[in-house]
């Protein structure tokens, strides 16, 4: 009997996983399948790693399941990588994948087509990041910019890490695209996060004044 993995995704808490699951329990039932259910409610689909997915991915090594069903491939991640990421994963252990609302299956050959057309558009897109990556450098070099220690990150090259980095893609990833150092990508990640999560410095207004000890002085109005 095929032993089919049901894996449902929903990006927030107020949403519900069940008419997904009730779906394709439905197309399992009809075609004589053992279906296995496994579920990320309140996930986003930028993050790669996923508490159910992972297990899906364990029980897949395990050679547990022959077929993964899903009701769209954006189920799997919000970008190409991560869904052609899992897509060759699964081929590498001899499972099949089914988008079951868009008609997918990598075992037909235009399921295969589909793939090949998606690894076609991450390769264009990683291309197309190192233009950018380059032409930024480039730019930066001809402004005379030094290169070296301490050494300046574009600010082009900066926005494509966190661009990367906020779409779910790993430093190392990223490291290996842009061709910088993976140390670089933390650094930059770390400290865009400790800038957007420190709170905003208060301001001394008019009716006090901050003295060199960083105390705030009372006005000389106060109290009157």
């Amino acid at each position: 009997m095929t032993r089919a993995a049901i894996y449902a995704r929903v990006s927030t808490e107020d949403q519900s996983c069940d008419l997904q699951v009730e779906q394709l329990s439905a197309f399992a039932r009809s075609q004589g399948w053992d279906a296995s259910v496994f579920r990320d409610d309140g996930v986003s689909g930028i993050l790669d790693n996923r508490p159910q997915l992972d297990k899906l991915r364990e029980s897949m090594r395990r050679g547990e399941f022959d077929i993964v069903l899903v009701t769209k491939i954006d189920r799997l991640g919000r970008s190409i990588q991560m869904i052609l990421r899992f897509w060759q994963e699964a081929e590498a252990l001899g499972v099949r994948v089914r988008a079951h609302d868009q008609g997918i299956d990598t075992s037909t050959a235009a399921g295969r087509f589909q793939r090949d057309m998606l690894a076609a558009l991450a390769q264009f897109e990683r291309e197309l990041i190192l233009e950018r990556t380059q032409a930024g450098i480039q730019r930066a070099r001809n402004l005379r910019k030094k290169f070296g220690r301490p050494r300046t990150i574009p600010e082009d090259v900066r926005a494509l890490v966190l661009e990367r980095s906020k779409a779910g893609w790993k430093a190392k990833e990223i490291s290996r695209d842009l061709k910088i150092k993976e140390s670089t990508v933390r650094t930059l990640v770390r400290r865009e996060t400790d800038r957007v999560q420190s709170p905003p410095r208060e301001s001394a207004g008019s009716g006090s004044t901050v003295g060199t000890s960083g105390v705030k002085l009372p006005s000389l109005n106060e109290g009157k």
